[in-house]
């Protein structure tokens, strides 16, 4: 059968027509394979005691730094420290001059005990009618403010002393003796070394994460006793973290060690046990996923690189990893980024590998 030039021309056309058709099907076919195979960011998962023992730079601190004055002013007849001495609590390091105070003393019991018998005889005179009861009021009134002032006179006699309040290193003497002082001015500057207090700077995902029924012991090491580990005590810690290290300043204490000198200022290396692992995981914060009912779930990666779905049970997060207390087991394979749209059997391939 022959055909006119027209028809061979239309036939032309519809087969070039249907090989361009044929040529898109093939391309949008594997355009769509290709998206099947979802990039995604793989993690694996980790136990949360991975978290290994640590060991800090520490430096020994006194638990507080104070300068010691009287509270009534004189002259300072004793002062008894030497800069760098240890001084134990209680004890007598500076007196002033009393003699004016033991007068003020015994001038104030001369007037009580006076208006203490002036009073008796007041009181049976009034049973009498003899003076009035104007006259008895006013003196019950100033036998009370004798005895008032007493005892404001010895307060003061007492306060001519100066005893330490505090196991202490005596760090500056502030006044000379023999020198008249005023009251409040500061005569010694002491820290309190009742015990040892050592700070190390801890990283803020360390203090976010680990807690204290997870550490073991703490203790601390000093380079001039080697072999010698003393155990430590968690007392305060900073609620701000350092602008430039984003660390902690975390305080511990430990009794004072007899015979041995540790003072403010020393170095210290501290180190920190972990308990043995509890079986909890920590992964990425970001592979946990939510569904419509509240359940938290994550995508498990198979060995043919597809998915399934796996319900997770939360604990503690810092912001970025997030504990999983069940549904996990070590060395699992997770989409840790890029799982938002996966559903069970997609196939995944990690995009930090080509």
């Amino acid at each position: 059968m022959k055909l006119s030039v027209n028809s061979r021309i239309s036939f032309a056309l519809v087969v070039a027509a249907a090989a361009i058709l044929a040529g898109c099907s093939g391309t949008e076919a594997d355009e769509q394979q290709i998206e099947r195979l979802w990039p995604v960011k793989v993690a694996t998962v980790t136990n949360a005691a991975e978290v290994t023992d640590r060991q800090f730079a520490g430096r020994v601190k006194a638990v507080q730094s104070v300068d010691l004055s009287f509270q009534v002013g004189g002259k300072l007849d004793k002062l008894n420290i030497r800069e760098g001495e240890i001084i134990p609590k209680g004890t007598l390091i500076a007196e002033l001059d009393d003699r004016d105070y033991r007068r003020r003393v015994k001038e104030a019991k001369v007037n009580v005990e006076l208006l203490e018998k002036t009073l008796k005889r007041q009181r049976s005179l009034a049973g009498s009618k003899v003076i009035s009861q104007q006259q008895l009021d006013e003196t019950e009134s100033n036998f009370d403010l004798a005895k008032v002032t007493l005892e404001k006179v010895e307060q003061d006699l007492a306060y001519t002393q100066l005893r330490v309040p505090f196991d202490a290193l005596a760090t500056r003497q502030l006044v000379e003796n023999y020198t008249n002082v005023q009251p409040g001015q500061a005569i010694v500057r002491l820290q309190n070394i009742s015990e040892v207090r050592i700070q190390i700077s801890v990283p803020e995902k360390l203090l976010a994460t680990v807690h204290e029924d997870q550490i073991s012991a703490i203790t601390a090491e000093f380079e001039f006793l080697p072999g010698k580990e003393f155990a430590l005590k968690y007392r305060e810690h900073q609620a701000e973290a350092d602008s430039v290290t984003q660390t902690y300043v975390v305080e511990l204490g430990m009794p004072r060690p007899e015979n041995v000198q540790i003072l403010p200022g020393m170095t210290a290396r501290v180190n920190v046990k972990l308990k043995e692992a509890s079986g909890d995981f920590l992964i990425p914060l970001a592979a946990v996923q939510t569904d419509a009912e509240g359940q938290s779930y994550v995508w498990q990666i198979n060995e043919d690189q597809t998915v399934s779905r796996v319900q997770v049970a939360l604990g503690r997060t810092n912001g970025e990893a997030v504990q999983i207390t069940d549904g996990l087991s070590p060395a699992m394979k997770l989409v840790a980024a890029g799982g938002q749209h996966l559903y069970d059997g997609a196939k995944v391939r990690n995009y930090a590998q080509r």
